[in-house]
């Protein structure tokens, strides 16, 4: 045979077989793990702190007051330092009623969504008045003497405002006006019974020095007579007296 024909056929004979080879897929590790169940382990992505810090309790300063109204709602403050002066928006948050059974005190507390920061926190007074915002069902318009919203230490002194409050719903805005009421009510019952325990109070103290000076006087006669009683002896011991004064001044002219 040919020595050509012979390198020919190999040559036909390789080339389907490298055809073969490169159109076979490559093995995956999915196809060669399909009989095993292990999984790779993953990653730990924890990391210990180098310093741990103790955990810091931050009291709100509502602990001791019981909660009588909360809903959302947005607040506004009027302006009198602009010219012209105007509405303008104090915040947007949960307004909170708030009472002190111990004080008898109530007040409005509300703070700003997400930052916390508080934007209404004054008294609730027996002369207050809640008023309709321009005929509105949804917002009511009062004045306070003192916000403390402001006042950040205690050298910063709280701000006469003039506030408005929104809310959503015609139901939200008339039960914070019944819970704004019914604390009015409550601080007023609670002032009268304070001025009522101080009449009585100042009535007692005045009938109790009049017994104490009645009682002092008694004394005070009673040891008036004890003198008395030792001052004026019986004549025997007049007598008594006498004569050692005598002898005592004898005693002294002979000495």
């Amino acid at each position: 045979m040919d020595p050509i024909l012979e390198v020919d056929e190999k040559v036909v004979e390789e080339v389907p077989q490298k055809c073969d080879e490169k159109n076979e897929e490559p093995a995956t590790p999915e196809k060669k793990e399909e009989g095993s169940c292990e999984v790779p382990a993953s990653p730990d992505p924890y990391y210990p702190p180098i310093i741990y810090l103790p955990e810091v309790v931050v009291n709100s300063g509502e602990e001791e007051e019981e909660e009588a109204f909360r809903r959302r709602a947005k607040l506004y403050r009027y302006a009198h330092e602009e010219h012209p002066a105007e509405w303008k928006e104090r915040g947007t948050g949960e307004v909170k009623i708030l009472r002190h059974p111990e004080t008898g005190s109530a007040r409005i507390i509300m703070r700003r969504e997400k930052t916390m920061r508080m934007c209404a926190n004054h008294s609730i007074l027996p002369w207050m008045d809640l008023r309709p915002n321009c005929g509105s069902q949804k917002a009511w318009v009062w004045k306070t003497q003192a916000d403390f919203a402001d006042a950040l230490c205690e050298e910063d002194k709280p701000k006469q405002e003039t506030l408005a409050i929104r809310f959503a719903t015609v139901d939200n805005a008339e039960a914070f006006k019944a819970a704004f009421l019914e604390a009015r009510q409550y601080v007023l019952e609670n002032q009268a019974r304070k001025i009522r325990e101080e009449e009585r109070g100042e009535a007692d103290g005045e009938e109790t020095p009049d017994s104490d000076k009645t009682a002092s006087k008694e004394k005070v006669e009673e040891e008036e007579k004890a003198k008395e009683g030792e001052v004026q002896p019986d004549d025997g011991e007049k007598a008594v007296t006498e004569e050692d004064v005598v002898v005592s001044r004898i005693a002294d002219l002979a000495v």
